[in-house]
């Protein structure tokens, strides 16, 4: 039985305290951001002066947040004079919110397209709507129910921005993703608001540009990887310049709309944030090119940065800190927080490591281990995406595993983003072989080095991560006793057809020799967790795994949710998976 005076060991309590934000900017002289928990349910939208305490905008019941492009963002956006537009959880449709009043306006949300990726115009909106046959780029005046539409795409689009009659737009084609290729586009509004032919100023095939922003000087802003790196560039009309030129990557892969990974300060200078390695760094870059840190007690900042006067506000947490809204003084690096932790009585967490391989260029992992001095059993956690990051920020899930005394390495393998272009592509073609040799990389060094119980090692992955960890239970000799595949991908072929249409040219480009998952081929004992809700990567697929594994060996298990979608984020569903995983272990370890 779970012990209530240790709530880290406690999966109920742990499965709780997930709290959400996101999407944070600086509108309407106040901070915005969007915030859930799983105490609340609904992601509402957040308001504070600074002054105040924050308070919730949206009204009780009413969730914020779409679908566009399989995983929402730009969610919302503030006007000059206050109005809210939003997406509507229930339907991914476009609605206006006067937050005085909590008057809600239903805009549009018909026709079976998904909105997102708002930005303030005047007097309106602007949004992109998609659908199976592409995206358009939509304007929505105040008072009006129809929508203008601007531009078409038979691929995607994204990060509508305009400064005077002056539009600027992403745009990348149905066969790739964002990170890998896409372009920048610029078009003068004419007199009617049609926008005159599009010029392709930045990006390529080979060339991924993402968050273009005007700046107060008029230039357009963009983050590109021409060099290697996503840094920052400017245009300004005839040249492009690099701002601050640095082997450092300055944005995350786009998974989502409405990333902003750079602010302006009032007299000139940026705020930026910069990946280094598991963690992220908070820099300012002054006009003369010079680039300077910030010192914020932060290890991981997201992608959505707000100024302010000379004060920063970001959402960021540390290694053993929740998350929360931040806001610094850039010159004098104080950092009150707008949005404190909502953990009532936070037990003490442990610090990750940052932590190489030696002998295996770029490989890294994050360690997190009970404080004794003996080996003891270890997970090793492989990201989902397949191309995302590892962070060093606070996640109670591997506090509760730590807990019960397990170690757990997250694993920064080929093919993550953060450690620029050629390792974030090299993963392409190779999926299921060179993950899965890092992964299993880290497992023999911490077992050479003594601090994992050999027999006692175990590879746990969700989403693309699970197919990882299907694909290591296929591997002759390995250091795994076994796998968890949480919402797993099985097979990449034909998850190609069924996956959201923004990442089936993620599949087609990963797929590589290692291709579907064999009941055959696995060697060791499985556990397979699903919802049967899952839209992202089909329930059959695991359902057909876990019958033909229990036929061929007892020692497999299963679990399927119903009602649940790919992400086993319901604390009831959470807590039973989190007490399942462990039991599991435990047949290893006990």
């Amino acid at each position: 039985m779970e012990q209530e005076d240790q709530p880290l060991e406690d999966a109920t309590w742990v499965a709780r305290q997930k709290v959400s934000i996101d999407e944070l900017t600086f509108a309407a002289g106040v901070l915005w951001w969007l915030q859930n928990s799983p105490s609340g349910g609904k992601t509402q939208l957040m308001r504070s002066s600074g002054a105040e305490a924050p308070v919730p905008v949206t009204p009780p019941g009413l969730a914020i947040g779409g679908w566009l492009h399989g995983y929402g963002g730009g969610s919302y956006a503030v006007g000059d004079d206050g109005v809210v537009w939003f997406i509507d959880g229930t339907d991914s449709g476009l609605r206006r919110l006067n937050p005085e009043s909590g008057h809600v306006e239903a805009v549009t949300g018909e026709g079976g397209f998904l909105f997102g990726d708002l930005s303030p115009a005047p007097g309106g909106v602007l949004a992109v709507r998609g659908c199976d046959g592409g995206d358009e780029l939509v304007l929505c005046h105040a008072g009006e129910s129809s929508v203008q539409v601007l531009l078409r795409s038979a691929g995607f689009l994204g990060a509508p921005r305009l400064l005077g009659d002056h539009l600027a737009v992403l745009e990348w084609d149905e066969d790739q993703m964002p990170w890998d290729g896409s372009r920048l586009l610029v078009s003068r509004l004419v007199s009617d608001g049609v926008p005159e032919s599009p010029k392709v100023i930045a990006g390529g095939v080979e060339e991924s540009v993402v968050q273009p922003m005007w700046g107060p000087d008029g230039e357009l802003y963009y983050l590109s990887d021409r060099s290697g790196w996503w840094n920052l560039y400017r245009w300004d009309g005839v040249r492009h310049r690099a701002v601050a030129p640095m082997d450092f990557d300055c944005a995350p892969a786009p998974w989502e709309a409405g990333y902003q990974s750079f602010a302006f300060l009032a007299d000139g200078r940026i705020a930026l944030t910069v990946q280094d390695g598991l963690s992220h760094r908070l820099v300012i870059a002054a006009a003369d090119g010079t680039v300077r840190d910030v010192d914020v007690p932060l290890t991981s900042i997201k992608p959505y940065v707000a100024a302010h006067a000379h004060w920063v506000a970001v959402i960021g947490s540390a290694s053993a800190e929740p998350p929360a809204v931040v806001d610094v003084n850039v010159d004098a690096n104080v950092a009150p927080a707008s949005s404190p932790a909502v953990v009532s009585a936070k037990p003490a967490a442990v610090a990750g490591e940052h932590r190489r391989v030696p002998g295996r260029g770029q490989l890294r992992f994050l360690m997190h281990r009970p404080s004794v001095d003996e080996p003891v059993p270890l997970i090793i956690r492989a990201h989902a995406g397949p191309t995302d990051e590892v962070r060093d920020r606070l996640d109670w899930t591997k506090q509760y595993f730590v807990a019960h005394g397990f170690a757990v390495a997250e694993v920064v393998y080929r093919g993550s983003a953060g450690l620029g272009r050629a390792f974030r592509t090299c993963l392409n073609g190779n999926w299921g072989t060179f993950d899965v040799e890092d992964c299993l990389a880290v497992a023999r060094h911490l077992v050479s080095e003594g601090l994992a119980v050999p027999g006692a090692v175990f590879l746990s992955g969700s989403s693309a991560g699970g197919y990882t960890a299907l694909q290591a239970a296929c591997v002759q000799d390995s250091p795994l006793a076994a796998v968890t595949a949480i919402s797993a991908i099985v097979d990449p072929v034909g998850w190609a057809t069924t996956a959201p249409r923004f990442q089936r040219a993620h599949a087609r480009t990963l797929a590589g020799p290692a291709g579907a998952v064999r009941a055959e081929k696995v060697r060791i004992p499985v556990l397979l967790m699903h919802g049967r809700g899952d839209q992202v990567a089909t329930v059959a697929d695991a359902e057909a795994l876990a019958g033909e594994l229990s036929i061929r060996d007892r020692r497999h298990e299963a679990l399927f949710f119903d009602d649940v979608g790919h992400y086993l984020s319901k604390p009831e569903v959470l807590a039973q998976a989190l007490r399942a995983e462990l039991a599991f272990y435990r047949r290893f370890t006990d």
